[in-house]
C-alpha cells in the first residue's frame, strides 16, 4: 500500500504514522543511495551534518511540490520521492527517512487545532540543537520556524 486515508481528526495518529513510514523507509537502502546522491550534488563534506540536513531540506523545498489534499491522506516517503509532490505530512515523511538513513537525530512537530491536525514539518539534531525544516513553502528559511515564516510572509500566525 502506498497511501493511508486516517482520520484527520486525530493528530496522534498522523503523526505515529509519518514518524514510523520515515523510520521504515530511512531504512532502505535506496533511500540513502538517494542521500549520498543528493549530498553529492550539494558537494557536502563528510560529517558536517548541519550541510547534510540543508542539503536535504534544500532538496525537498526545491524539488517536491507542494500540493495540498481533500482530507487526510498519508503517502510513503518512496511515493513522494518518486511523484515529487505532497503536503506537509508527505514531505515531512521524506525528510525524515532521508535523515534516518544517514543516522541525523530527527523529530516531528505537529501543530492542532482541538485535536484537528493543520500542520507537521520536521526538525533535525544538530550541533546539540533542533533545527527546524520547514518544507511547505519554498520561501522558508533553513532553520526557520512555520510561525516566523507566516510572520514575515504575510504577517500571519499559526
Amino acid at each position: 500500500m502506498r497511501v493511508w486515508r486516517i482520520d484527520s481528526r486525530s493528530a496522534a495518529q498522523t503523526q505515529a504514522l509519518v514518524e514510523h513510514l520515515a523510520r521504515l523507509y530511512g531504512g532502505l537502502p535506496h533511500m540513502r543511495d538517494c542521500v549520498a546522491a543528493l549530498l553529492n550534488l550539494y558537494h557536502v563534506a563528510p560529517r558536517d551534518e548541519r550541510g547534510m540536513a540543508r542539503a536535504i531540506w534544500t532538496w525537498v523545498t526545491r524539488n517536491v511540490r507542494f500540493l495540498n489534499e481533500a482530507g487526510e491522506v498519508v503517502q510513503t516517503p518512496a511515493k513522494t520521492l518518486r511523484a515529487r509532490f505532497g503536503d506537509c505530512d508527505d514531505r515531512t515523511s521524506l525528510v525524515c527517512a532521508m535523515l534516518e538513513s544517514i543516522r541525523i537525530p530527527w523529530r516531528t512537530q505537529l501543530l492542532s487545532r482541538n485535536g484537528v491536525p493543520y500542520h507537521i514539518w520536521p526538525q533535525a539534531r544538530v550541533g546539540g540543537r533542533w533545527i527546524d525544516l520547514e518544507t511547505s513553502d519554498e520561501r522558508a528559511r533553513f532553520g526557520e520556524h512555520p510561525d516566523a515564516l507566516m510572520r514575515r510572509i504575510a504577517g500571519l500566525s499559526l
